[in-house]
């Protein structure tokens, strides 16, 4: 098992393979409790952290525990010219993506969020690529966000317009040779959906 949460531009990686450990490596060990807390406190030291357990999905179920949950859904959308939909927002290019509003499937919400950010619709929703998680302090409170990843396609054409409100300044397709340009900049949340996804740059 290998899952990666992230921290600003920080990663925590959980896993139960040596193989897979990078940076800084923690080990659990039988009566030593390890909290999200403890790990944040070691990341200010190092860019990537992991935490070698011998069951880390349990480890991490039970340190999101004590977290404030979000669910969020977005979406890599493509068009008829295999070009992909990006966004740019707080001076990164990203993938446009939202929270769930109460009673909403997390299919719905993945595609409304990609329709309002970007202006596009209808799309089409495609399999599941994976969940990506960060963490973040907002008013004095851990919140732990989990984002459902799925991929879609737009048969359209009509040009993204970007919702400004969001925070949102660009919404454009990007052709699959510039997107090594948009990555280098981009969060460690979005490199791993567009590793899913089957991106290289």
């Amino acid at each position: 098992m290998f899952r990666s949460v992230y921290f600003q531009d920080r990663e925590i990686v959980l896993t139960d393979e040596t193989d897979a450990a990078r940076g800084e490596v923690i080990r659990t060990d039988e009566g030593v409790e390890i909290t999200f807390a403890k790990l944040l406190q070691n990341l200010k030291n190092t860019k990537c952290l992991t935490l070698l357990s011998h069951d880390p999905q349990a480890d991490f179920e039970r340190m999101a525990a004590g977290l404030r949950r979000i669910e969020a859904g977005g979406g890599v959308v493509t068009n008829r010219s295999g070009q992909l939909l990006m966004i740019f927002r707080n001076g990164r290019w990203d993938l446009p993506k939202g929270k769930l509003e109460p009673g909403e499937r997390i299919e719905a919400c993945a595609v409304r969020e990609v329709e309002e950010e970007c202006g596009i619709a209808p799309l089409e929703r495609d399999e599941l690529l994976t969940h990506t998680f960060h963490i973040y302090n907002l008013h004095d409170e851990w919140v732990l966000k989990r984002t459902t990843w799925y991929r879609m396609h737009y048969w359209g054409s009509e040009v993204p317009t970007p919702q400004t409100v969001e925070g949102i300044t660009e919404a454009v397709w990007v052709d699959t040779e510039t997107i090594t340009d948009k990555m280098a900049g981009s969060y460690g949340t979005i490199r791993d959906v567009m590793a899913a996804a089957g991106y290289r740059w």
